[in-house]
C-alpha cells in the first residue's frame, strides 16, 4: 500500500480555548487511529496547519470530512503527494498550539511567524513543512 500526505492550511472562526483544542485533539485521534492515519495539527491563533498521511483514498475522505467543519473557513490545499514513508509513523494526531512566546524559543525564527497570513503559507509550502518539522520536537498536548 502507498503512503500519501495532504497538508492544508485553514483559519479558524474564532479564538479556540485550550480544553476545545484537546477535546479536538482527542477526537481526531480516535479518528485517526481508526483510519490509520497520521500526521500533526498546529494551531497558530487564528490558523490551523495540519498534516495527514495516509492511504489516499482514506486521507482524501477524511479532508472531505474536514473540510466541512464549522469551525474553520478557508480550508486550503498546500500540498498533496505520494512520500516515500511516514514524518509522523506513530501519532494518529501530533498536536501543538504555537504562541508567540513558543516562537521567540526557536533559533532564528523568521518574521513571518510574528504575523502569519494564509496568503503567506498557501505560497510557501516549504516554510509551512520546515514549521511542522520544528515544532514535531516540540509536543505540548
Amino acid at each position: 500500500m502507498s503512503t500519501h500526505t495532504l497538508i492544508y492550511t485553514s483559519v479558524a472562526n474564532q479564538k479556540m480555548a485550550d480544553n476545545e483544542l484537546k477535546e479536538l485533539l482527542k477526537k481526531s485521534r480516535a479518528n485517526n487511529s481508526s483510519l490509520e492515519i497520521t500526521g500533526m495539527l498546529l494551531y497558530l491563533d487564528p490558523f490551523f496547519i495540519q498534516v495527514l498521511e495516509g492511504d489516499e483514498v482514506v486521507i482524501n475522505k477524511a479532508f472531505d470530512t474536514i473540510k466541512q467543519d464549522p469551525r474553520h473557513y478557508k480550508v486550503s490545499i498546500i500540498y498533496k503527494k505520494l512520500i516515500p514513508h511516514r514524518l509522523f509513523p506513530d501519532w494518529t494526531m501530533g498536536f501543538n498550539k504555537i504562541t508567540k512566546e513558543s516562537i521567540e524559543k526557536i533559533e532564528g525564527y523568521s518574521d513571518y511567524l510574528q504575523k502569519p497570513s494564509i496568503e503567506f503559507f498557501n505560497r510557501s509550502p516549504n516554510k509551512v513543512f520546515e514549521l511542522l518539522n520544528l515544532f514535531k520536537r516540540e509536543i505540548l498536548f
